[in-house]
């Protein structure tokens, strides 16, 4: 199995304000995460189902606070803690926030090709 500290990952910028260093290993894409305090996610996936994220995501929040929406019930995630986000959902950032995440590689391109998309 791969090992990578944060740095040696390659940084992408996703969309201003929010970026990732990331990689696929094994089908499964590991990826260090920085988001400003403020930053809303869900202009990034408008066009998937409901306009929201469809992939699971499995992680921990090293710091900041995160909303978590799924449109019947909201949950939020603190530094410190280890999280699940299950498919259908959209997150907003309360607080600067650097996370480590892992979530399934072919479900996180469907969401890259809306982001993509709407950031053209």
């Amino acid at each position: 199995m791969p090992s990578a500290s944060h740095d040696e990952l390659p940084e992408q910028e996703i969309v201003p304000g929010y970026s990732s260093r990331f990689a696929d290993w094994g089908g499964i894409t590991v990826a260090f995460e920085h988001a400003e305090a403020g930053q809303d996610a869900s202009a990034m996936v408008k066009g998937l189902p409901d306009d929201r994220c469809q992939a699971p995501h499995w992680g921990f929040l090293f710091t900041g606070r995160v909303s978590v929406d799924y449109g019947d019930r909201s949950e939020t995630i603190e530094a410190g803690q280890a999280y699940y986000i299950a498919p259908g959902h959209r997150i907003t950032f309360e607080a600067d926030s650097d996370a480590l995440e892992f979530t399934p590689t072919a479900e996180l391109e469907k969401t890259f090709a809306a982001v993509r998309r709407n950031a053209g």
